[in-house]
């Protein structure tokens, strides 16, 4: 199953239930499933294909893990980063694993400042609580997305090529 089967699966069983709490606010399984389909639909709209890798650089956070919902239903792959990580081994996994994408949470509006220009592979830069300058916030990248069911098929497998298969 992939991640995703179980926010849908929790909506189907009682969308009304809380799905993910912070602080005092809970978010149902229907909230959380239909900002999972904006943010599917937000990088589908940004370019960014299954497969490709996206980061979220966040502290514990009801929207920053409904991302991982969002990227998930995007078929891409999540590229976790740790923000006690100092900015320059962060900056080198993301550049590492090819990051095409980086959510982040505003508390680390320093560290995205201090890496930004060593990662050329970042297309698409977006502040899950409030614009960034550089980058705008969640809800002005989803700004016209609509909260509709997508489905976009996630890579089977990961493609290596022939030659690196030892094959000539």
């Amino acid at each position: 199953m992939r991640l995703i089967d179980y926010l849908d699966k929790g909506a189907m069983l009682g969308e009304a239930a809380p799905c993910l709490t912070m602080g005092e606010v809970d978010l149902s399984y229907a909230e959380v499933q239909r900002l999972s389909y904006r943010i599917g639909r937000g990088l589908q709209r940004s370019g960014i294909a299954p497969g490709e890798k996206v980061a979220i650089l966040s502290s514990n956070d009801a929207t920053a893990f409904t991302c991982v919902f969002g990227l998930s239903r995007a078929g891409a792959v999540w590229c976790p980063v740790n923000p006690r990580n100092e900015a320059s081994e962060n900056r080198f996994i993301l550049d590492a694993f090819d990051c095409a994408a980086l959510f982040f949470h505003s508390a680390y509006m320093p560290m995205v400042e201090q890496m930004r220009a060593g990662l050329p592979k970042v297309r698409v830069f977006v502040c899950i609580d409030g614009p960034g300058g550089f980058a705008p916030s969640l809800a002005q990248w989803l700004e016209g997305v609509n909260d509709a069911p997508i489905e976009i098929q996630p890579l089977d497998e990961v493609t290596i090529p022939r030659q690196s298969r030892g094959h000539s």
